[in-house]
């Protein structure tokens, strides 16, 4: 295999817009009477009212003010304001939450909270038990993203230290809309969105999503295209039973980003030596993240009188990665540190699953106390195979000149095949006593199997626990606490082989909410978290991930969402976060790495009316992200304040929208790490300028 390969042929946005456009054919089956009925609705028009009901802290539906821990929403209308273009970009205003922590590496979503990388759900269910390259989430396909902090391991088995993020999943709904987006933006980006919904017959309702994307990565010449069909039926044969159906298939054909060395970046000396952030130290023709992602759900809920549910979701997926990636080392072939050496590293990974969860909900009272109680069973099987290869002795490349076309062979040589279990089973009593105090106390009991290249590793049994208490001061003003542990079996195995080892934690946490009126939500909150065996980035292999020892993370949150007359919504965090490895007798050791101390965000928006039938809104946000330090505590990342903007104009069904974000095109390296052997390192490149324009019809 070398860099003149041609197998992996652009696919042009004609015979993408074509797909999509022949698979929204589906929607021809919607009765016609249907489509002219219902013409005023639109998909996902819903509005999420972050200050009403939740259920993705308790697996129950609570309202926001009685759920003792610290919980957020993000709606799509967020998501579509702030030039959102990957998973981990909706979550830039949230607290507790670091975004691009490894910058914008195609590879995955890397996504802190509380000083810890975390776990993504999507409807409820783990999407990747364990790390994959690529196949990320489409974020035309949700209708809102949730954010939940600390421990959940007790309902969700698979949850760290700090939390998880689940993104939920557009569905059918029984009214007739459409939409459809055109978009065209920086990094030659012309895409095309397809969102129908409405009802085929009596009690079954459809819903088709797609996404066809012709671009590039911010390093000119990087491919980003994807194509992307999810269908979905929902079923409601009776008042008391619904069942959907969901299907994806989600194809990406994308370069891979690669990484500046630090003296010649934040550390130059002069700007003689400075390169530009856009520099790209691979091949052309060779860095590629092409994925096919395949995944099937079912989503049942069914009443059974008026006091008992049952729930199950299932999902089952399959993706395949062929990644092939050259990436400058952190050293120089020559004296006067022109001439940079470069690896190439090469990829397939095969990698399947099956995950299912299935719980039952019963309503009760026994004297003053109203019971929510949960018994829930889960299961998740993984498998994974990969053949990987690589060479860090590929010479010397002038990281001025950049002559690409280097030819070099590669070959795979190291072949990984793990296979790996989690069966859990947990129950849980939310109680609300005299309408004024709630108390959630639950447990779980998990039995996690692995096997790797054949061999039976030891299996991982853990009983976990959660606590929690709020109470209503007054009717606006509520305080709550909270205990949880984290039990996370780390599927899988190092690029060297090293088996992973169950990550485990605990949480100590305490806050306040206030909601001074309908519409706002202002909450606070500090916490002290301790973890074992988390994941990290070794400092001294790019490729490699490995698990640390025991680290320590306190830290103080605020965030604001204020939806205030004359349609203004303002959202405001602010996130304090001290995070340390632990020494062996407890004390404090090295800063965690690439974690800011200090974070703080604030976005606005407000609509009006311009002339008759034609409306505006118009937005924007400020990000602050505080300086970090390295691996250990040799280089320090400086801070930056990026700011994003937006406005939008609509008349009757139509729309057209200027989103964009980092508005003026700052430099922002999200983490470099520093090896004082090479008096060398590199950092991770940050997302340059986003503008989006966006013209969208309704019907």
């Amino acid at each position: 295999m070398g860099i003149g390969n041609t197998s992996r042929k652009r696919v042009r946005m004609t015979r993408l817009t074509g797909a999509l456009l022949a698979a929204s054919c589906i929607v021809a089956l919607l009765p016609t009477a249907a489509l002219a009925e219902e013409a005023d609705a639109e998909p996902g028009s819903e509005e999420i009212v972050v200050t009403g009901r939740a259920s993705t802290g308790t697996k129950v539906e609570t309202d926001i003010m009685e759920l003792p821990q610290s919980v957020s929403v993000i709606t799509a209308t967020e998501i579509k304001d702030r030039a959102v273009v990957n998973f981990q970009d909706i979550f830039r205003y949230s607290a507790g939450v670091s975004t691009e922590t490894q910058g914008v590496d195609t590879r995955g979503d890397f996504i802190t909270a509380r000083g810890f990388d975390t776990v993504q759900y999507l409807d409820g269910i783990n999407r990747m038990p364990s790390f994959v390259y690529g196949g990320r989430m489409e974020i035309f396909t949700l209708e809102r993203a949730e954010v939940v902090r600390g421990p959940s391991s007790v309902l969700y088995g698979a949850g760290g230290a700090g939390g998880l993020f689940n993104g939920v999943s557009k569905r059918p709904k029984e009214t007739f809309g459409a939409e459809v987006n055109l978009i065209y933006g920086t990094d030659d980006t012309h895409q095309v969105n397809l969102d129908v919904t409405g009802p085929i017959t009596e009690g079954i309702s459809a819903r088709f999503v797609g996404v066809a994307r012709d671009g590039e990565l911010q390093q000119p010449g990087q491919k980003n295209d994807r194509l992307v069909a999810m269908p979905s039926v929902t079923f409601k044969p009776g008042a008391d039973t619904e069942i959907t159906v969901l299907g994806l298939y989600q194809k990406d054909n994308l370069g891979s980003q690669t990484y500046l060395p630090i003296s010649k970046t934040i550390g130059a000396d002069n700007d003689a030596e400075r390169i530009s952030s856009d520099t790209f130290l691979g091949e052309p023709g060779f860095n590629h993240t092409d994925t096919e992602y395949k995944a099937a759900s079912l989503l049942m809920t069914q009443r059974i009188g008026d006091n008992v549910t049952f729930n199950s979701n299932t999902r089952f997926f399959k993706t395949d990665v062929d990644y092939g990636e050259v990436f400058g080392l952190a050293s120089y072939a020559d004296e006067a540190r022109t001439q940079i050496n470069r690896a190439w590293y090469i990829m397939l990974q095969s990698s399947k699953g099956v995950a299912t969860d299935n719980r039952v909900a019963i309503k009760l009272t026994t004297g003053p106390v109203e019971h929510q109680l949960l018994f829930g069973l889960d299961y998740t099987w993984f498998k994974q195979s990969s053949d990987q290869g690589w060479d860090y002795a590929l010479g010397g490349f002038d990281i001025y000149t950049l002559p690409y076309g280097q030819q070099f062979t590669t070959s795979t040589f190291y072949s990984p095949r793990a296979k790996n279990t989690q069966l859990g089973f947990y129950f849980q009593d939310q109680m609300r006593l005299w309408d004024r105090v709630s108390v959630v106390l639950g447990g779980r009991h998990d039995n996690a199997t692995s096997k790797t290249d054949g061999i039976d590793n030891p299996d991982n049994k853990a009983w976990t626990f959660r606590a929690g208490v709020i109470g209503d001061v007054t009717d606006t003003f509520s305080v709550y606490a909270n205990y949880a542990e984290s039990f996370l079996p780390v599927f899988g195995q190092s690029v060297r082989g090293q088996v992973y080892v169950p990550r485990t934690g605990r949480q100590y946490e305490a806050g306040v909410k206030f909601q001074p009126f309908r519409g706002a939500l202002l909450s606070a909150s500090v916490f002290d978290i301790r973890e074992k065996n988390g994941l990290q980035s070794d400092p001294n292999d790019i490729q490699n991930i490995i698990q640390s020892g025991e680290v320590k993370s306190r830290g103080v949150e605020l965030e604001g969402n204020l939806r205030m007359p004359g349609d203004v919504q303002v959202t405001a965090a602010y996130t304090y976060l001290d995070a340390h490895n632990l020494n062996d007798d407890g004390s404090d050791g090295l800063q965690l790495a690439n974690l800011p101390k200090h974070a703080a965000s604030i976005w606005a928006n407000k609509a009006f009316a311009l002339i008759d039938k034609i409306g505006a809104r118009v937005g924007g946000g400020v990000r602050y992200t505080g300086e970090k330090v390295d691996s250990f505590e040799n280089f320090t990342t400086p801070s930056y304040t990026l700011v994003d903007a937006m406005f939008e104009v609509t008349y009757e069904k139509w729309s057209l929208g200027i989103n964009a974000s980092n508005i003026f095109d700052t430099t922002v390296y999200t983490s470099c790490n520093y090896d004082p052997s090479a008096t060398e390192g590199y950092c991770y490149i940050g997302k340059d300028r986003t503008v989006l324009a966006t013209l969208r019809r309704s019907f």
